[in-house]
């Protein structure tokens, strides 16, 4: 893999597509339209969005979807990496997991996923995730990586803990979604505190 940092602590990154990660049950890569009526699933269920800042939504809406980010993924420089997730025995989208570099002259990044719901305690969204967080850190070179989501959201409150992530934020009804004011929870992890954790599993793998 190319080198991804300079010496003066700048990007220098390669065009990144397509992008495939593997894990221990998954693996991620680039949506594509074949993906279609499986993210349907996905965005037409009301409670997997209920917190979510997107609408439920119908064919077209997702076909709309992913279209915009096949479209994103080919950029230069590209911002977004947009993945679907997929389990290794079986090509098929049942969620997504995605990195947006919302300020890439500083090295940070915006953190998202989901994972269909009847596939939810699995710990999916949270493999997945952590496998975003590695690539976002070591190809990206990014410095700081967040992640917010309504404190009502348990589950997904309870993945970025899970990830390392550290609570810096609470914004006080900063959305307006479905006829109510709703609040957000920011969590962020450093690199430094990525590395250090990755350490400690190595540690344990070898004690």
């Amino acid at each position: 893999m190319d080198e991804t940092r300079r010496q003066d602590g700048k990007q220098s990154r390669p065009p990144l597509f397509p992008v495939t990660i593997n894990t221990a049950r998954l693996t991620l890569r680039e949506l594509s339209l074949d993906d279609c009526a499986d993210a349907q699933v996905l965005d037409s269920d009301p409670e997997l969005m209920r917190y979510m800042s997107a609408d439920v939504t119908d064919e077209a809406g997702t076909r709309a979807y992913i279209e915009g980010s096949m479209a994103n993924a080919r950029e230069l420089p590209r911002h977004v990496f947009d993945l679907a997730i997929t389990r290794k025995y079986e090509n098929r989208y049942i969620g997504r997991a995605g990195i947006l570099l919302t300020r890439p002259e500083h090295r940070e990044a915006m953190l998202w996923y989901n994972v269909r719901r009847d596939l939810w305690g699995q710990g999916l969204a949270t493999e997945a995730s952590q496998a975003m967080l590695a690539f976002a850190f070591e190809t990206l070179a990014m410095h700081r990586v967040y992640g917010d989501a309504d404190p009502r959201n348990i589950g997904s409150l309870r993945v970025m803990e899970k990830l390392g992530m550290r609570l810096e934020a609470h914004l006080r009804e900063n959305w307006w979604l479905r006829g109510e004011w709703c609040d957000s929870l920011i969590y962020a992890l450093l690199e430094h505190e990525w590395r250090n954790g990755q350490n400690r599993q190595v540690r344990r793998i070898e004690s």
